[in-house]
């Protein structure tokens, strides 16, 4: 990363010589923004990192349970002070009170889903560092990571009240910046106004959520394209992208639509449940039967048809992972391997954490890779006469070993432990909902919709892959190319993902329309949840003092300005800055100008792509056309797809036509739709610097330490996965969508000064009777027989 000075001299902001001169003990609202994007950034992810370590989730709190010797007799305890302050504020103060979540049994948290996170990391599953790669499970945490501290920013310092927004009035959904105060607009309603009430009465009036005003319209094309984008980044640009959705696609091959459907026909209520339980959860086995009798407790009783669908999803290719590792243990002539060698690597592969953890820590110290390391602490005789060439193929042996390990790991803890937790939880998960689902089956024929999701996930997996350039749209059936027939492919764009979400929509708006029409009781629990909730990102703030309003920084020029700064933790973190020593002041503030800097960048930079995208894509109601008589799902049934329905809040009988690639001009010509490999959202770039910060081991024998930025878009080696089938590179995907963006400035001396204070801070506003306070409602409700309600008020 490039020191903060270094971009300041570059901007022409003042040297942090001179601005040291003047440094303030009070920071303006813009740096106090810039200065919680810092800290919940580096925070969050500490968390989620931290949970590949046994023992985190014990200090977690509430609702896990510290692990004591005596747990299976002794009452559950709870932390009081969260090792995880973040993400245990967010599940205390929106999870767990969701309905049908709230009415779980304490034992399903301390027991059955605390055992399999601290079964999952008792696994010790393998390093990006150590696989010289940036893996499925490394993008999954980081993206999920940088969603997280969003929802934590909000949560800690609120939204500022201000005047009543009118929805109903002009909104150009042609211009970024009108959907960006479309979405505003509508979450300042959510939280000061009615806009709840109002669009719970509208689903069940009207047959579309978008008929509510123009505002809510454009707020849906914001939302839209920022769901669209992030599910680009993830399945298109991320190396790992392919390998997901062919993951995704087993699953959904595998998983019973059809005798879902069959299932779904049986009119008693009680009766489906138990089919479906029984279609999903039920074993047949020996073990299963000596259980059952009482001859035996936990004994091994196979797996059943989730666990079986999960197993083989994830170890689908460990046959070719295999072919790799004997392919490498056959090498004959002068790059063959000696056994030694490879027997050290693989000793290694079955080693315990504390050994793992010793041997990564050396080869960071030294640097050497990983390979080196192991054949070192093994036999230091085992370097003689290695060469280049020899020690890549020990680093694909070795990252291709660990890859199988992960894999035979993962359904071990899931499938095969004893006593079964997964089935247990998911037990527990379907008692809870019990009543909603009773409500829906009576009133709602679910079988539609089940159609509808299967159709959509179809659809989905098929935009993901490389689609011929002469095609007119994500799904190829509808065109006369098909990929077989032609050589050059085209990579799906973020534009095929807003129009899959826009055609789409309406199947949502659908199932939202019948239940709350057709289930009142239901609908009213999760309208009291919503209004509950969403009362935590509301903020009471203070006036900005006139010292506030009077003291400038430095670079304040080149910063967008932040009324309310961090919000209702403005002055916490206020105090925490003030608190410092004033050489240590004056060392970070240069990093926190340059962030908000980039902060600021980054927006203009969303907004630009957004417009891009706005620009490129075809009109939100096109012409129709003839569309194919019919469209079958694997199981052979029709699904609401194949029906036309039309999204933008019409007429959902209208069949619609299917997205396309071109549009038409004033005069009648066609024009290709053009394509964009990056759309809007700050949270993207957070999230890729995540990515990029990941240290990864040397790739050669003179031991150079790389990051992520440098492996970006090299999928891990001996990994044989799905790579797509034309299209363009990944890697070259990324520099594209990444091109314009800024670079993070180097803020680590703020991390170091204020990430111990800043967590100590979150720790004591979680444990306040406030913002991350926890309110539990167990509801034991049956709509229609006179439903008891009680709260209870968990202390922690």
């Amino acid at each position: 990363m490039e020191p903060a000075h270094h971009q300041h001299q570059q901007s022409g902001d003042p040297s942090p010589r001179k601005s040291a001169s003047v440094t303030p003990q009070t920071l303006t609202s813009t740096q106090l923004h810039a200065l919680l994007d810092i800290l919940t950034h580096h925070e969050t992810y500490t968390e989620v990192e931290s949970f590949k370590h046994p023992a985190t989730i014990s200090g977690y709190g509430y609702p896990f349970a510290q692990r004591t010797k005596n747990d299976s007799t002794s009452a559950p305890t709870y932390a009081t002070d969260s090792s995880s302050p973040l993400l245990a504020g967010v599940l205390r103060t929106i999870v767990l009170s969701f309905p049908g979540i709230r009415d779980l049994p304490p034992e399903f948290w301390h027991q059955k889903f605390q055992g399999i996170l601290e079964k999952l990391a008792e696994a010790n599953l393998s390093e990006s560092y150590d696989k010289g790669s940036l893996g499925a499970r490394k993008t999954l945490a980081t993206a999920a990571s940088s969603i997280h501290e969003v929802v934590s920013r909000g949560i800690l310092g609120g939204l500022e009240q201000g005047e009543k927004r009118d929805l109903k009035g002009n909104y150009d959904r042609s211009q970024a910046e009108v959907l960006e105060r479309a979405w505003e607009d509508a979450v300042h309603e959510l939280l000061y106004g009615n806009l709840i009430d109002e669009l719970f009465r509208c689903a069940a009036e009207q047959k579309s959520l978008e008929e509510h005003s123009s505002g809510v319209q454009a707020a849906v094309d914001y939302i839209i394209i920022h769901l669209a984008t992030l599910l680009h980044h993830v399945f298109v640009l991320t190396p790992e992208g392919p390998y997901l959705l062919k993951l995704m696609e087993n699953v959904h091959k595998l998983l019973p639509y059809s005798m879902v459907k069959q299932t779904l026909r049986i009119g008693n209520a009680a009766t489906m449940i138990h089919g479906m339980m029984r279609l999903l959860l039920a074993k047949v086995g020996v073990g299963a039967l000596s259980n059952w009798v009482g001859l035996t407790q936990d004994a091994d009783d196979g797996m059943n048809l989730l666990q079986k669908i999960i197993s083989m999803v994830l170890s689908w290719d460990n046959t070719e992972s295999r072919k790799t590792i004997d392919k490498i243990e056959k090498t004959r002539g002068q790059l063959a391997l000696s056994k030694c060698q490879l027997d050290a690597i693989k000793v290694h592969v079955d080693k315990p954490r504390e050994e793992h953890d010793e041997a990564r820590n050396h080869s960071i110290s030294t640097p050497e890779t990983m390979v080196v390391t192991i054949l070192r602490r093994s036999n230091p005789s085992l370097l003689k006469n290695l060469t280049e060439e020899q020690h890549a193929q020990y680093l694909e042996y070795f990252s291709t070993l660990l890859m199988i390990r992960d894999r035979e790991e993962i359904p071990n803890v899931l499938c095969r432990q004893q006593p079964d937790l997964l089935t247990k939880a998911v037990r527990d998960l379907v008692a809870a909902f019990e009543p909603f689902i009773r409500v829906l089956h009576e009133h709602v024929d679910l079988r539609e919709h089940v159609a509808a999701v299967e159709g959509f996930i179809g659809d989905f997996i098929n935009i993901g892959k490389a689609k011929p350039k002469n095609g007119n749209g994500f799904l190829s059936s509808w065109t006369s190319g098909s990929p077989k027939n032609d050589t050059e492919a085209r990579t799906p764009s973020v534009e095929d993902y807003v129009i899959l979400l826009r055609r789409n929509r309406q199947l949502l708006y659908n199932f939202l329309h019948q239940v709350a029409s057709q289930c009142p009781y239901l609908t009213n629990d999760f309208r009291v949840w919503c209004n509950s909730t969403i009362k935590v990102f509301q903020q009471h703030q203070r006036p900005p003092s006139e010292h506030e309003q009077s003291t400038k920084s430095p670079d304040s020029s080149k910063s967008r300005k932040r009324p309310g700064g961090a919000g209702a933790v403005s002055s916490n973190l206020q105090h925490l800055f003030s608190s410092l020593p004033s050489s240590t002041r004056e060392r970070i503030l240069p990093s926190i100008n340059a962030h908000a800097s980039y902060l600021s960048s980054l927006e203009d930079l969303s907004r630009k792509r957004m417009q891009t995208i706005l620009d490129n894509l075809p009109p939100d109601d096109p012409p129709s056309f003839p569309r194919p008589t019919s469209s079958l799902s694997n199981s052979g049934w029709s699904t609401p797809l194949s029906w036309g329905w039309s999204g933008g809040g019409g007429d959902s009988r209208k069949p619609s036509p299917p997205p396309t690639t071109t549009t038409t001009t004033t005069t009648g010509n066609t024009m290709p739709l053009k394509q964009s490999y990056a759309g809007p959202g700050m949270f993207l770039s957070r999230w890729q610097q995540l990515l990029d910060d990941t240290v990864i081991g040397p790739a050669t024998l003179d031991g150079k330490l790389r990051s992520g930025r440098d492996v970006k878009g090299q999928l891990a080696m001996g990994k044989t996965g799905v790579m797509k089938e034309g299209g363009l590179d990944p890697a070259k995907l990324v520099r594209m969508a990444e091109e314009e963006a800024p670079r993070a400035p180097d803020v680590k001396v703020v991390v170091e000064a204020l990430g111990g204070e800043f967590k100590g801070l979150v720790g004591d506003i979680l444990k306040e009777n406030g913002r991350f306070a926890v309110g539990v409602d167990r509801v034991g409700e049956r709509h229609d027989c006179g439903r008891v309600r009680h709260r209870d008020r968990v202390e922690v």
